[in-house]
């Protein structure tokens, strides 16, 4: 008997009845908390045999884990890969200045609210977490499948300082997204660039651009 059936009072099989039930609405939070627990069994697990420990205090945080390898405290903020109907979202990446198809995170907290000054605390901040981790399970059916990125290099949203709620997710690893953990960890560490991927990306298209010699009126 595992504790929560204690805690909730009833067995199992009533618990996963209930969910296999729920509306979708329900079914889909669930599945933002096992993504959670995804990444504390597979990558802490992992991690710690190369000194990692996790660090993460009691409480209600922006983040969802504080990891220390010796060499400094890192923030992560765990999210589920995108899906509607069971599917994982595709989009074009054109429409967020990138060139190639991407997958999609919605990066926002939980609860709704206002500061007092009519500004929305739902959205993250970009300095309220170090590195995003998206479980990839909708689209690889694997639950020990992360991609990442810093918080630094995520699309900006209509406030100072404010994450886009929608973020594209680079289908393979990239200059901005690796799908290793430690990776992530060294850029975070080393890689100075204050752009997001999407700055980048548009200013490499100019660079491309201008590379390309004009036809000369007598050429056309």
């Amino acid at each position: 008997m595992h504790e929560f059936e204690g805690i909730i009072g009833a067995p199992a099989e009533m618990i996963l009845e209930a969910v296999h039930r729920a509306p979708e609405l329900t079914r889909r939070m669930l599945r933002g908390v096992i993504a959670d627990a995804a990444f504390r069994q597979f990558t802490i697990r992992d991690l710690t045999k190369f000194g990692w420990r996790d660090v993460t205090p009691i409480g209600n945080f922006a983040y969802d884990y504080v990891l220390d390898d010796g060499a400094g405290a890192i923030t992560i903020q765990v999210k589920l890969q995108r899906s509607e109907r069971g599917t994982p979202v595709v989009r074009q990446g054109a429409r967020y200045g990138l060139s190639e198809p991407v997958h999609i995170v919605e990066t926002q907290k939980t609860r709704t609210g206002s500061d007092g000054q009519n500004n929305k605390t739902r959205p993250y901040r970009f300095d309220e977490f170090d590195i995003l981790a998206v479980s990839m399970q909708p689209s690889t059916s694997r639950w020990d499948q992360f991609m990442y990125s810093l918080s630094r290099w995520l699309l900006r949203g209509r406030n100072i300082g404010e994450i886009a709620t929608l973020q594209p997710v680079a289908m393979t690893p990239n200059d901005f997204w690796t799908d290793d953990f430690r990776t992530a960890a060294r850029w975070l560490r080393t890689d100075n660039r204050k752009n997001t991927m999407t700055d980048s990306n548009l200013r490499a298209k100019k660079a491309s651009n201008k590379s390309i010699p004009r036809k000369s009126w007598n050429d056309r």
